[in-house]
Parts: structure tokens; sequence; C-alpha cells
């Protein structure tokens, strides 16, 4: 299986999509930019989290790991506004903090 179920021509190391999602730390509280996914087309788009099953980011403050993930769905186009972290879950995300 290639990564999180991406055809293995799209899952190239190293590359990754852009999240549009932004959250507050749950274990500082410091602000969290730049979600990334290799379960979209992996050429540097910002794509919307309901698009891939799978998005995380490290804090740049606490280096916590904070990961989503769902059952795999169908994408949807880029809303002018991010989601908001209560939005996110309500998709189905579950998130996953991990101490460094």
């Amino acid at each position: 299986m290639q990564g999180w179920g991406s055809p293995p021509e799209r899952n190239k190391m190293g590359m990754f999509d852009y999240v549009h999602f932004e959250m507050d730390c749950p274990k500082c509280g410091a602000p969290v930019k730049g979600f990334q996914s290799k379960d979209y087309i992996c050429c540097m788009e910002t794509v919307e989290p309901e698009a891939v099953q799978n998005f995380y980011a490290s804090c740049r403050e606490c280096k916590a790991w904070i990961t989503f993930s769902r059952p795999r769905t169908e994408g949807s186009p880029l809303r002018e506004k991010s989601l908001t972290l209560d939005e996110v879950t309500a998709m189905g995300f579950e998130m996953d903090v991990t101490p460094n």
C-alpha cells in the first residue's frame, strides 16, 4: 500500500500539499500553521481539510506533533476562510498530539 492510499505516481518523497487550516496548539496555546498532507496530489497546492484524510503540523513553540485523521471521503473546493477546530472535528477528524 502506498502512503495514505495515494496512487504511487503521486506519493513522491518530500512532496506534500498544504492544508487550509490553522489552530492554537492544544499543548502550549501557540498558533499552529502550515498543516500538510500527502493525501492529495503532492504538488505544494493548498487544499481544504475535507479533500484529505490525514494532515499534520508541528508546533513551532513546544514542538508537539499534531495529527488529524479520518476515513477516506471525496474532496471539495478551497474556502475563503480556514475552518475552525470545532468544524474540523465535526467532519470526523480525530486529533492526536504527541509531546516532543
